[in-house]
């Protein structure tokens, strides 16, 4: 019964004002005791949702467009105009696909939704065409875009949307389709001497500003980076920093709109940097990223990136960082004296797999070797629920257990882009060897 009052006040409140956009609803399951309303990553406004999970708000003063509505741990894309009154009902358990809008402005909503929604269901009906012929492909591709397109006429000719509006739904029609098709064109063996199979690529246009936060938009991006960089590389025998440098120019001279220069730029740094090994590449690749990013905090969030590399190399001191260990005392892991050399692994208790896998190669490796101690980090901020897992497993003399005090610090110095990492230093903490987890085993026999 709550939730009809509250559609009827949503409603009426638009009948009485058009320049004021209205929110509100009834969440099943909350997870959360707010959502949180965003447009282009800023903060608009903290709902909260009361015991029966209703919610309501007024939102003065939007501009049209893309936003994001978040009830942790879940997100969804919401299309508002002025004067919207949408109402939404969701159960979190089933959060896109019981998610449904009613009200002024739900049409367009709903039809964002199914088009999510179908794009999942065709997802591996496009994969297992992969292996088609160009031909044969393309005529998949078209006929899904020609039903897709349909479709959308229906839509705009008996529901009215502003032009912003419509470039949204158009792109989310179109781009998970044209991703598919960089996706197979990178799983080529060989580059392909007709240009029919990229005329899609002039369809769409890299510098939208109102797309420069829709995450679609911005991984299609990628992935032509990718493709049309890989065909310049040819066989270059760095072809790791040549395929790079080449993404770099084919931004420099195909993405003008700021925002999304930086964003692609970045993600490109982030990449490489995380995975190359040899200082003189990564020097050039930097030389060439500086000379093309404008933005000084994408810059400075680089230079540390590279700064923290470049103090993770063999026969550096470990970096300071903060730990709490087992008796909930303070330490740092800059400078010390063990008796044996250490191995430093990280986990969490939200990956419970990889948790228990990661215990269970510690105790195996400890049973046939002691000449090593393992000192293991959790990353997670409940302290409580740190001490409890840790009471629970198998006390051994050559394994310590430490939680990080402060996870973005640490995760920045030891440039921990997954929790397989391993930094193995000698016992006074000068680093040795940086190895992935499956690599263990060898590095010790």
């Amino acid at each position: 019964m709550k939730i009809f009052f509250l559609i009827y006040i949503l409603l009426f409140f638009s009948c009485a004002n058009n320049d004021v956009t209205y929110i509100g609803g009834k969440i099943l399951k909350k997870t959360s005791n707010e959502i949180s309303i965003l447009k282009d990553e800023n903060l608009i406004r903290n709902i909260p949702i009361n015991n029966d999970g209703i919610f309501f708000s007024k939102l003065d003063e939007l501009e049209d467009g893309l936003y994001n509505f978040i009830h942790l741990p879940e997100f969804q894309y919401l299309i508002i105009e002025k004067g919207d009154s949408l109402v939404l009902r969701l159960n979190v358990l089933d959060f896109d696909e019981s998610l449904v809008f009613t009200g002024k402005g739900s049409s367009k909503n709903n039809y964002l939704i199914d088009i999510f929604l179908k794009h999942e269901q065709e997802e591996n009906f496009i994969k297992s065409k992969f292996n088609s012929n160009n031909s044969e492909f393309l005529k998949t591709v078209d006929s899904l875009l020609k039903i897709k397109n349909n479709n959308f006429i229906k839509f705009k000719n008996s529901n009215k949307t502003n032009k912003s509006t419509k470039l949204i739904l158009e792109y989310a029609i179109k781009l998970p389709i044209y991703s598919s098709v960089e996706t197979y064109i990178s799983n080529l063996k060989n580059p392909l001497n007709s240009n029919e199979i990229y005329k899609f690529r002039d369809d769409v246009d890299l510098n939208l500003e109102s797309l420069s936060h829709f995450k679609p938009y911005l991984e299609y991006i990628i992935s032509r980076t990718f493709n049309e960089s890989y065909q310049l590389q040819k066989n270059n025998t760095n072809s790791s920093l040549r395929y790079n440098l080449n993404r770099i120019d084919f931004v420099n001279n195909n993405i003008i709109h700021p925002l999304i220069k930086t964003k692609i730029l970045r993600y490109i740094a982030y990449e490489y940097l995380l995975e190359e090994s040899k200082l003189i590449n990564i020097d050039t690749f930097l030389y060439k990223f500086l000379q093309s990013s404008n933005n000084d905090e994408t810059n400075n969030e680089i230079n540390e990136l590279y700064d923290n590399i470049i103090s993770l190399q063999k026969g550096k001191q470990i970096s300071k960082i903060d730990l709490i260990n087992e008796n909930g005392l303070l330490k740092n892991i800059t400078k010390f004296n063990n008796e044996n050399p250490v191995i430093f692994v990280f986990w969490s208790y939200d990956q419970n797999s990889h948790q228990i896998g990661l215990f269970n190669r510690i105790n195996k490796i400890l049973n046939n070797n002691t000449n090593y101690d393992f000192h293991t980090i959790n990353i997670n901020s409940d302290n409580q629920k740190w001490k409890n897992i840790v009471n629970n497993l198998k006390k051994r003399n050559n394994l310590k257990h430490f939680r990080s005090v402060n996870f973005e610090d640490m995760s920045k110095k030891m440039v921990l882009n997954n929790l397989n990492k391993v930094i193995i230093t000698d016992n006074k903490g000068q680093i040795d060897s940086i190895l992935n987890i499956t690599e263990l085993e060898n590095f010790l026999k």
